[in-house]
């Protein structure tokens, strides 16, 4: 048998192994490149062509361009896209890749885990919001119950629905009942105010309609957790992973964001800066958080109470037929973000936990 010189071998292995180096390389230069955009996703909260994430502690960084200013010193622009079709239009885009970073609902965020979105939740930007009803000019609406064969417009797929849902289920009834068109949140106003519907079901910029005629005769407020609303940031596991540096980044801005907004000596500035930023009537933000403590509503740990919220929501939503499986909420949540940040801006003791009761931990 002929044997081939051992220098063969020690050759070819050395160009095999140059050669897989070679192949190998541009993957990892690509693995390390630093990202050069942030993409921000968000529903269009806003109106009169005023972009915005709404009310929450991340309107407070989208105003004074915070992220931007962050990520500015790297080189790194930050891309914020709303969407006018809310929640299921950044499921799209997240389903898409088109994005890194999202703010949205508890309901809608939800639904997108629930379909398989590898989703992150990285902190919360507001607690307990509420929904409102506004009634078309002339329409006589005072219960719930008076809205059975009612013409009524909610945005399916956000999360004004699952309050929509159990605010009805009060009244023994459920979307059957109603006649139930979707539609996004400046159609609804519009055929509201035309009187095309008897009535839409949404959030505090509905007061925005009153001086047309448009009343407002109920409210989810002080009904409890199952009529409220969580929103947070959530990340796509990509991000996290390839950008774990940017994702603190970004997370440590709206923990700053959350504190500001947090303080009630910033209460009239807080509502002027949703007010100028987003063109929300002032009539309906004040109505939203008067007698609420901001502490609370902008809280951004990831506590009892907040994993019980959204166990809710996935709860309400398989009873509700709004997902047709449910996930383990806890493993969702990515807390590691917020609590890093919460210890470098020396915040650790700024909130205080909630149990899964929503009452404060350690409290008499």
């Amino acid at each position: 048998m002929t044997q081939q010189p051992t220098g063969f071998f020690s050759t070819r292995r050395s160009l095999l192994l140059t050669g897989a180096a070679a192949l190998a390389a541009p993957m990892v230069l690509r693995a390390q490149t630093p990202a050069k955009v942030v993409r921000i996703g968000s529903p269009d909260l806003g109106t009169a062509n005023k972009p915005s994430p709404g009310s929450s502690a991340l309107a407070v960084a989208h105003a004074n361009r915070w992220l931007e200013e962050e990520f500015a010193k790297d080189g790194i622009t930050v891309d914020w896209k709303f969407f006018r079709g809310a929640g299921p239009a950044v499921a799209e885009a997240l389903s898409a890749k088109q994005l890194d970073v999202v703010f949205l609902g508890d309901l809608a965020s939800v639904i997108g885990r629930s379909r398989g979105l590898p989703t992150r939740y990285l902190l919360p930007t507001g607690r307990g919001s509420n929904s409102y009803l506004a009634t078309a000019p002339g329409v006589k609406i005072s219960s719930v119950a008076e809205l059975k064969g009612r013409k009524v417009s909610v945005l399916k797929g956000t999360a004004y629905q699952r309050p929509f849902d159990n605010l009805l289920a009060t009244a023994g009834l459920t979307e059957k009942d109603v006649k139930l068109i979707n539609l996004d949140w400046p159609s609804s106003k519009a055929a509201v105010v035309a009187g095309e519907i008897d009535a839409t079901f949404g959030g505090s910029d509905l007061f925005l309609l009153r001086d047309k005629g448009v009343n407002i005769p109920l409210s989810t407020k002080g009904r409890g957790p199952a009529f409220t609303i969580n929103a947070g940031v959530l990340a796509t596991q990509d991000f996290i992973t390839g950008s774990p540096q940017l994702a603190q980044r970004l997370v440590h801005q709206v923990v700053r964001s959350a504190h500001w907004a947090s303080q009630e000596s910033h209460r009239e500035a807080y509502i002027k800066l949703v007010v100028d930023h987003s063109g929300a009537p002032e009539i309906g933000v004040r109505a939203e958080f008067e007698g609420e403590q901001l502490a609370s509503r902008f809280s951004p740990l990831i506590d009892e109470a907040l994993v019980a919220g959204y166990q809710g929501v996935v709860d309400d939503g398989l009873k509700l037929n709004l997902i047709r499986q449910g996930f383990d909420v806890n493993a969702w949540f990515e807390p590691r973000f917020a609590q890093q940040a919460l210890r470098d801006l020396k915040l650790e003791r700024h909130w205080s936990a909630q149990d899964a009761q929503g009452k404060t931990k350690g409290a008499a």
